[in-house]
């Protein structure tokens, strides 16, 4: 049985956007990495370990709700839930980027790292659900958005960086994942 066409073109663009979304969660985790110094300075930190800890909270504000995500996407509709997701996540690397004080850059990282929190459980089981018949192949190419993310993020963080500051590349992130 072949699939009616629309619902093969709907199915893949979904996959391709989860994909790219998928990416943004991975570029937000890990584009702070080659800004720590910038960071430090910036916010007159008084040790390096200080810039870390931004990426340490950032990544337990991930993995705490990630259960009660799980239970949401359940639950509620996955796109919104990842297109939801996405927002709060950018958002608090807007506000993260706009942040004068290392207080406020830790509520930033906490937000941003609640609304990461949404894609893995939201985007896995919408996948799988799309896909049934042959789930780890589309498992495999959301895969390839992390990838990408991972490979993206420090690059990106680091050039704008170089002539912008720390604060560009992190404003500019977060924009076009709100957009």
């Amino acid at each position: 049985m072949n699939p009616d066409p629309a619902t093969f073109s709907c199915r893949n663009r979904t996959l391709f956007l989860s994909a790219i979304l998928h990416a943004f969660t991975h570029i937000y985790q890990i584009a702070l990495m080659p800004l720590y110094l910038l960071i430090r300075d910036d916010l007159a930190l008084e040790s390096i370990e200080e810039a870390t800890l931004l990426v340490t909270v950032m990544m337990v504000s991930y993995f705490l709700p990630s259960y009660p995500m799980g239970r949401q996407a359940d639950r509620a509709n996955r796109k919104n839930l990842l297109a939801l997701g996405l927002l709060v996540n950018g958002l608090g690397f807007v506000l993260l980027g706009l942040s004068k004080t290392f207080a406020w850059a830790l509520v930033s990282v906490v937000i941003a790292g609640v609304g990461g929190s949404c894609f893995h459980p939201a985007a896995t089981a919408l996948i799988a659900g799309l896909y049934p018949e042959r789930p780890g192949r589309a498992l495999g190419w959301l895969g390839v958005g992390a990838s990408v993310g991972f490979f993206f993020g420090p690059l990106y963080a680091g050039w704008r960086a170089h002539d912008g500051g720390w604060r560009a590349p992190v404003i500019e992130l977060g924009v076009l994942g709100v957009v």
